[in-house]
């Protein structure tokens, strides 16, 4: 009898796991290869195919189906992109494509080597993936939105920039992320300006920020975040979770990584979109090649902390994105 049922327990768990793996589906779509961010509003980028992971909503949805793109940080996709975040929003009835930037490129991890892969291809990756996702007509165009990660994080906050949208889908301009969602992005080298303003398309943006981040600090944000709220009034809101460290998001306990590399000792760089100008912020000391140079050989620093032991500060961001979602009309 014991046989039996534990053939029984197997049996399920194998079913279970099939349904599982099953609800995603890995996609493949065409993607492009930038240098550096600071290239994409003047190049054309050089044509890659990436891949990532579509599930759909497990609610009923009524008429065309919303959808996410899901960007993932500096360790590449994790369980809590697959295995939280994505049945997250398909239970709010959004599909969820979960954007994989490094594996096609050969490249597992860039934690200990940011330069692995171009600090572009997140945003560029998760630009791709809107007009994938648009072109599909079981997906509403008009109610595609935008989280990230970390290094995500960047592409959920970059995405929002006009030029970089118009340059990377080009024929495709009239398509925009509904909403963006940036979670401890790195804000210290993603300021940008052009004639005067921050060339944002406006659409509604939530920030989630560690209070005790010391990857990607909190305080490299705040002072940008208000002054884009200035620019856009009601449209972008931000939360900094006292005592969460970056990747609070991942419960599997707090893990200090040596190698890690860091800006958090840099001072925040302010780009222009026009003429690719470089200054620091809120000085306004130019910045050249050379002295950008010495800049980031004096400042970087190695080592960071990350996760946490329990879901305190997870569930803040679920209830916080669910209200935002809610505020402006992406969920009922």
């Amino acid at each position: 009898m014991f046989r039996k049922a534990l053939i029984g327990i197997l049996s399920i768990t194998v079913l279970l796991t099939t349904s599982l793996a099953s609800a995603q589906q890995k996609v493949t779509f065409p993607s492009a290869e930038f240098a550096s961010k600071f290239f994409m509003a003047k190049k054309v980028g050089k044509p890659i195919e990436i891949f990532g992971y579509l599930s759909m909503p497990t609610v009923p949805v009524a008429g065309k189906i919303p959808a996410v793109v899901i960007a993932h940080g500096s360790a590449g996709i994790e369980s809590k992109d697959t295995d939280f975040w994505a049945p997250f929003f398909n239970r709010l009835g959004y599909a969820a494509l979960v954007v994989d930037s490094f594996k096609p490129r050969g490249v597992e991890s860039v934690v200990d080597d940011q330069s692995l892969v171009s600090n572009a291809a997140d945003t560029v990756d998760a630009f791709y993936a809107l007009k994938f996702l648009a072109a599909d007509p079981r997906f509403d165009a008009d109610r595609i939105g935008v989280i990230g990660f970390s290094r995500g994080g960047l592409a959920a906050n970059e995405t929002s920039i006009r030029s970089f949208r118009d340059n990377v889908l080009r024929d495709h301009k009239e398509l925009r992320f509904a909403f963006h969602i940036p979670v401890y992005p790195g804000c210290q080298n993603s300021r940008f300006v052009k004639d005067g303003g921050f060339d944002r398309i406006g659409a509604p943006m939530l920030f989630l920020l560690g209070g005790k981040d010391d990857y990607t600090l909190a305080s490299q944000c705040v002072d940008t975040i208000k002054e884009m709220q200035a620019a856009y009034p009601d449209t972008i809101e931000f939360h900094v979770y006292e005592g969460a460290n970056h990747a609070f998001d991942n419960d599997r306990g707090v893990k200090y990584h040596p190698m890690a590399i860091s800006t958090r000792d840099c001072p925040v760089v302010e780009g222009d979109l026009k003429t690719w100008a470089k200054k620091l912020y809120p000085s306004g000391e130019a910045l050249d090649a050379a002295a950008e140079t010495a800049l980031y050989k004096k400042c970087v620093t190695r080592g960071t902390n990350t996760g946490a032991f329990n879901t305190q500060y997870r569930d803040m961001a679920v209830k916080d994105i669910e209200d935002f979602l809610r505020r402006y009309k992406f969920i009922n």
